[in-house]
């Protein structure tokens, strides 16, 4: 196997990190770092596409078009895009062991998989674009500009698989940086784009839409340029080994299914969520408006909660190929910290700066509006200290390639009591129909998974941990 070079190149260093050694607590803060901007990126980029109608477009309603089927779009796309957890799980456990001709076989399957998946799936929504909205019960006031957004970002759905698997197999092998500088570029072009677009050419939701399939091109080409062009790297792509490796796709599909399950069973009561708003604060705009707006606001926070999970899984991964057991322990620790730390630095913030905030989505002066998104914001945001100890145990438990049983404690979870709350209660007891009762069902049902995964993931280690040590006890003998 060809070994990466050290560099004293800063920027080198940052990009490939070794996540196998030396103080892991400052390493997964700064491998989490970039994969929370990407994130945060791809937040701002869409609050730019919300902006862009709201104050060049045709306002108010058309921002709560496209952020109102957001809960939608991500039901039907994370199913698919999660399955590149199995791409990060394998590569990562590929480099732990040092297999790196498993690690080329798996890289070049996944991208091919990425592609093909992501047209027949964007085909498929498309079509269903009318079907998925009136599942929801959509507002009649936004469900055009809503039907054009959502089939339009279905038309761009292959660009955005290819970049988000390449995004997870640049992390796997320690590279976090490299998909962020992408994504900053590409997202560069979305803002450049939705000005001429929207202000310019007067395309409205149609712009934002376009604008965000030509960045999400940009993101899936360069992303793919990365591998042709690092040949040093510890896998990177050549056209004669551009085929599909049964053996790899089933590991991928393995490993990743139960984790695009967890990512649908985690984004499909937000759907019952989004349609219960509507039923809530039927004819009233301003609620509605103010709670979609503290939802984007609480997105912000969710992409470190993200980024702290995917850093634990990584890592988790790598050292899971290494058996290095002590590792995995602290990745787990180390990640539950850094949750803590930045739980407490967002709670400050939206308990004294909710206002301002909340009006970059709404009117300042919309009393409503800011009420009904203080509630929300608030409930859920003080709160969300359970959801990401949740995602860190989820993290630990995929990076020992064990992905079903996070899966089952979501679908049990976060998707079973908050169904069960809505359809059973929140919308049946007229004293139950408010903002802050529905948002009740977000903590409530964290409470349920952190307890579900708290049993789960000991008894994972434990059994993984026997069997590295029987492992290693074999090839001592």
């Amino acid at each position: 196997m060809e070994t990466q070079k050290t560099s004293k190149n800063p920027f080198h260093r940052i990009s490939n990190l070794d996540l196998t050694s030396g103080n892991l607590f400052w390493k997964l803060g700064i491998f989490a770092f970039p994969i929370a901007l990407t994130t945060i990126l791809q937040l701002l980029y869409s609050t730019v596409d919300l902006a862009s109608v709201h104050f060049w477009g045709s306002g108010e309603n058309a921002a709560s078009a496209i952020s109102g089927n957001q809960a939608l779009i991500n039901l039907v796309v994370i199913l698919f895009v999660s399955v590149s957890i199995g791409a990060n799980v394998a590569i990562g456990n590929a480099l732990g062991a040092k297999q790196q001709s498993h690690a080329q076989r798996v890289l070049h399957t996944s991208l091919i998989f990425a592609l093909f998946s992501g047209i027949v799936v964007g085909i498929a929504g498309y079509f269903a674009t009318p079907a998925l909205l009136d599942l929801i019960g959509i507002e009649p006031l936004f469900e055009e500009d809503a039907t054009t957004y959502m089939q339009i970002y279905f038309i761009g759905l292959p660009l955005l698989m290819v970049y988000d698997f390449g995004a997870q197999i640049n992390r796997a092998i320690g590279d976090s940086t490299t998909p962020f500088l992408i994504l900053l570029i590409s997202g560069l072009l979305n803002v450049l784009f939705d000005f001429l677009f929207v202000y310019y050419a007067k395309w409205n939701v149609r712009g934002v839409a376009w604008a965000t399939v030509i960045s999400e091109g940009v993101s899936a080409v360069f992303i793919v340029l990365t591998f042709f062009l690092q040949k040093k790297r510890f896998v990177h792509l050549s056209w004669k080994e551009m085929r599909v490796d049964p053996k790899s796709l089933t590991e991928i599909l393995k490993i990743g299914l139960p984790a695009g399950l967890q990512g649908f069973f985690f984004a499909l009561p937000n759907t019952f969520i989004q349609s219960a708003l509507y039923q809530i604060g039927a004819g009233n705009t301003d609620l509605e408006n103010g709670a979609i707006a503290a939802n984007s606001i609480n997105n912000y926070y969710y992409a470190f909660c993200e980024a702290t999970s995917s850093a634990t899984m990584a890592i988790t991964a790598i050292n899971y190929g290494a058996h290095n057991r002590e590792n995995i322990k602290k990745a787990f620790w180390y990640g539950l910290l850094w949750c803590v730390i930045t739980h407490v630095i967002y709670s400050i913030l939206i308990a004294t700066c909710y206002r301002p905030m909340l009006s970059l989505f709404v009117n300042y002066e919309n009393d409503a509006a800011i009420e009904a998104g203080k509630q929300r914001l608030w409930l859920v945001g003080f709160s969300y200290i359970l959801d990401c100890a949740m995602d860190v145990m989820s993290g630990s438990m995929k990076g020992c390639r064990h992905t079903m049983a996070p899966a089952i404690i979501t679908a049990v979870t976060c998707t079973g009591v908050r169904i069960l709350m809505i359809e059973t209660m929140i919308l049946r007891i007229d004293a139950m129909r408010t903002v802050l009762w529905l948002y009740s069902v977000y903590p409530i049902s964290w409470v349920f998974a952190c307890v579900a995964d708290v049993i789960a993931m000991p008894r994972i280690w434990k059994k993984e941990f026997h069997r590295m040590g029987e492992e290693k006890t074999a090839m001592n003998g």
